[in-house]
């Protein structure tokens, strides 16, 4: 069954711009190995993600998340099992957005989630152009 959850954080102060560039290029490369689908946007010291894949696999990477000293005030949004897919199959990787990236990444996100998911794509664009503040 697929499963999808979605929260925003909080990141801990202490966390050097390294350390982030780390996290980052750990969840992309980590999300895919692993079979999970969904996009991750840090901005101004927070984190909105959405995780899609196996149940399993998706429960187990939120808690490992909530358990990360990365994170605190944790509000999960979304949690539940879906029929069909917010993000194709065949588009299976993992997204990563930062104010540090070029937001270009996200536009064509949306783009591609506009042209091949309508009925997600009102509310992840909404939340996620909200989340960057575009101007």
């Amino acid at each position: 069954m697929r499963y999808i959850i979605s929260y925003v954080s909080t990141v801990n102060p202490n966390i050097s711009n390294s350390d982030m560039t780390a996290l980052m290029d750990y969840v992309r490369l980590n999300n895919n190995a692993i079979g999970l689908m969904g996009i991750l946007i840090y901005s101004e010291g927070n984190f909105f993600q959405i995780l899609e894949g196996e149940e399993q696999t998706v429960k187990m990477m939120f808690e490992k998340i909530r358990k990360d000293y990365r994170h605190h005030n944790i509000i999960k949004m979304l949690d539940k099992e879906i029929i069909s897919s917010s993000f194709s199959e065949s588009r299976s990787s993992f997204t990563v957005i930062s104010d540090h990236y070029n937001q270009s990444e996200l536009h064509q996100f949306l783009k591609k989630e506009e042209e091949h998911n309508p009925e997600h794509y009102k509310s992840i664009s909404y939340l996620a152009q909200k989340f960057m503040k575009f101007n």
